[in-house]
C-alpha cells in the first residue's frame, strides 16, 4: 500500500486553492481567521495547507521576470504575498486597524493604552499583542469585523489584481515590514500597490470602527462603574 500517493489523492482537492480565482481567496481567509477567534493560530494552521501550493506559484512568477516578463504581465497572483501585503496587514484579521482606532479614538482607559501599546508591533505585522490583550479570542465584539475586514480586502485586491489595476507579486520580502512598503517591493517597485495596501487600510478602518465604538463604551462604562464604587467606598469609610 503507497501511503505517500494515498496521503496525495486524500489531500488533492486543495490544489483547486493554489488556482488564480476569488474562491482561493476566500476560502483561505475564513480558514485563518475563524480559527483564530478560538485561540488557534491561523497561519501555522494555514501555512502547511496552502504554502505548498501558493510558493509554486511564486516561483512561476520569477521565472517568468527572468525570462523577461513584468510583475504585470507574470501568471500568477495567488501567493503568500497576495495575503501578506493586502489582506493580513498588521496581522491576521487585518488587525491594525483595530490598533489604530483604540490608540487615536478611544475613549476608555483600558483601550486607549492597550491600542498605544499595539500599534507599534501591528505597524511591523506583529499582533499576537493585539489578539490577547483585547482580548479578540473569544470576543464576540470583534468576530465579525475579524473576518469582515480581511475578506472585504482580499476582494477589493483581487477585483483589482484581475483589472490590471496593479502589478501581481513577483518578489519574497521580509513580513515585518510596513505595509505599503512591503507591497511596494513585492510587487517589483509597483507604486499603485503601496496605495492599495493604504486604501485597503482605510476600508478596514471603517469596518472596525463601528465595531471598536460599542466595545469602547462598553469598557468605558466598566471604569466609570467601578470610579463610582471606588467613591462609595471610600466615603463610607470615612464616614465610619
Amino acid at each position: 500500500f503507497d501511503v505517500h500517493a494515498f496521503l496525495q489523492w486524500v489531500f488533492s482537492p486543495l490544489a483547486y486553492f493554489g488556482r488564480d480565482n476569488l474562491l482561493s481567496v476566500i476560502v483561505p481567509i475564513l480558514l485563518t481567521d475563524i480559527v483564530w477567534l478560538f485561540g488557534i493560530h491561523g497561519a501555522a494552521l494555514a501555512a502547511p495547507i496552502f504554502w505548498p501550493l501558493w510558493y509554486p506559484n511564486l516561483n512561476d512568477n520569477l521565472a517568468a521576470i527572468s525570462k523577461g516578463a513584468t510583475a504585470a504581465t507574470v501568471p500568477h497572483f495567488m501567493t503568500e504575498q497576495f495575503f501578506q501585503w493586502f489582506v493580513y496587514i498588521g496581522g491576521a484579521g487585518a488587525t491594525l486597524s483595530l490598533c489604530i482606532l483604540l490608540a487615536f479614538f478611544s475613549k476608555s482607559a483600558y483601550g486607549k493604552t492597550i491600542g498605544r501599546v499595539t500599534i507599534i508591533p501591528g505597524i511591523f505585522n506583529i499582533n499576537e499583542p493585539v489578539i490577547f490583550g483585547v482580548p479578540i479570542v473569544m470576543n464576540p465584539y470583534f468576530a465579525i469585523p475579524f473576518v469582515l475586514a480581511p475578506l472585504t480586502m482580499g476582494i477589493i485586491t483581487w477585483a483589482a489584481t484581475v483589472l490590471h489595476l496593479v502589478s501581481r507579486t513577483v518578489a519574497l520580502v521580509p513580513w515585518t515590514l510596513p505595509g505599503p512598503i512591503g507591497a511596494y517591493m513585492a510587487t517589483g517597485g509597483d507604486w499603485k500597490a503601496a496605495v492599495l495596501n493604504i486604501v485597503c487600510i482605510i476600508i478596514s478602518v471603517a469596518i472596525y470602527y463601528p465595531f471598536v465604538k460599542i466595545y469602547d463604551k462598553k469598557l468605558l462604562d466598566e471604569e466609570q462603574g467601578e470610579a463610582l464604587a471606588d467613591t462609595l467606598v471610600g466615603s463610607g469609610s470615612k464616614n465610619l
